[in-house]
């Protein structure tokens, strides 16, 4: 091998590291011979739209984000399967062993490992079908349950509430189980959690919100039940757990890099270790973790970017507004939530619920400090600005709860009345 090329081994092939395979060869790969070890025995897809695959909504080419061939013409090996499984880090030789005992050498070396799903530990929960909702394994399993008893779903976040609502499109009976009063409490206020909950009634999906789990039950090895401590226990044929994630950083506290919740890096994506990068949903930089499409992208260019000497540009954790469509119903939210409420918050409410339109905003000085959007986020953008740049809204507040349209509407009716 020529001295010029290093071996650039990348461990993962999830969202980030094909961003960063993209950046990579964007900026110049010329330098490097490229191996990626994937434990997934198919090129990287779209995790997020891994709901609408369960719903039927689209195929496996529509979530592909780069075929076979694409790797191929970029000169990128890509290893597939579990025998690829990276399983231990050499640091002193610069060495990463796979489960099967293949080692491969590398002169940088990147860590995609992603995160890995909580599980909760009650009774039960090995048996045959109680699953995670990660990869598209998990999708396989919930697609080849038939319609009969249902489904249980463990958890009210979105991830939870985009699986109820790809089983209910398959035919099941779903029911969700959440400890907290109504779905989605990160995003929405009660009022708008209501509404959501109400609108996936309509689609056949039920709720249990501030139930406690106790177990899951099962017969011949497979689940059976779901046991609540209120003592109701239900029929079911799945459970899918959407419990929340962690960082995967098993290998990199076995190779002994700094390590917290995740694997620790600073700005520029560099670990402990000057010759191993980390990005993505296992990374911790500072006390943040991540869990988002944007800054988990921005985090593969700077590293792609650093690595092929383009630039010294650092990352810089922004807020990253929620734009989501659960069950059908769109959802904008940004800044601070309600939940926490400072000294001087004032509250503008728009409740046409009958309508399934709902917007809350929170000004505080002036100034708009938090935006929720619930059935009609055309002017989502428009707030995020206003928020983002801190404008005084004073003069414009009676009016700011109808949103951008409106106020076009009134400027240009100004205009015309001067004209």
């Amino acid at each position: 091998m020529s001295a010029a090329v290093k071996r650039l081994l990348v461990v993962g092939n999830g969202m980030g590291a094909v961003r960063f395979l993209e950046k990579l060869v964007e900026f110049g790969a010329e330098s490097f011979q490229v191996t990626v070890l994937s434990e997934e025995d198919l090129p990287g897809y779209n995790r997020i739209q891994l709901s609408s695959l369960l719903a039927g909504n689209c195929s496996l080419s529509d979530i592909q984000l780069q075929s076979l061939s694409w790797y191929q013409s970029n000169n990128i090996t890509l290893l597939m399967g579990a025998e690829y499984k990276a399983v231990s880090i050499d640091r002193n030789n610069k060495q990463v062993t796979t489960k099967v005992g293949d080692c491969f050498d590398y002169d940088e070396l990147v860590l995609a490992t992603g995160s890995v799903p909580n599980r909760i530990p009650v009774s039960g929960a090995d048996l045959d079908n109680v699953i995670a909702f990660r990869t598209l394994d998990d999708v396989k399993v919930m697609q080849s349950i038939a319609s009969g008893q249902g489904a249980v779903v463990i958890g009210g976040g979105l991830l939870g509430l985009e699986c109820a609502a790809g089983l209910a499109a398959q035919g099941l009976h779903v029911t969700v189980i959440d400890t907290m009063p109504y779905p989605m409490p990160r995003q929405l206020d009660a009022r708008a959690g209501e509404l959501l909950k109400q609108a996936m009634e309509q689609k056949g999906v039920a709720f249990r919100c501030g139930a406690q789990l106790e177990s899951y039950l099962g017969h011949n090895g497979t689940v059976s039940h779901v046991q609540l401590k209120s003592g109701e226990r239900l029929s079911t044929e799945l459970v899918v757990v959407t419990a929340g994630v962690r960082p995967d950083i098993s290998l990199a506290v076995e190779a002994g890099l700094d390590s917290g919740r995740g694997i620790c890096v600073n700005d520029r994506m560099q670990t402990s270790d000057p010759s191993i990068t980390a990005l993505g949903e296992c990374v911790q930089l500072g006390e943040q973790l991540f869990g988002l499409v944007a800054p988990v992208y921005s985090q593969a260019e700077i590293a792609a970017k650093r690595l092929t000497a383009r630039s010294g540009e650092r990352f810089v954790s922004e807020p990253v507004p929620a734009r989501l469509k659960v069950a059908g119903v769109e959802v904008f939210s940004c800044g601070r939530h309600s939940t926490d409420e400072e000294a001087g918050d004032e509250e503008i409410i728009l409740d046409a619920g009958r309508l399934g339109v709902y917007r809350k905003l929170i000004v505080n000085n002036g100034c708009l400090q938090g935006v929720l959007l619930f059935g009609d986020t055309a002017s989502g953008s428009w707030y995020q600005t206003l928020l983002e740049e801190q404008q005084n809204i004073t003069a414009i507040r009676q009016q700011l709860i109808f949103g951008q349209e409106y106020m076009d509407s009134m400027t240009a009716s100004i205009v015309d009345r001067a004209a």
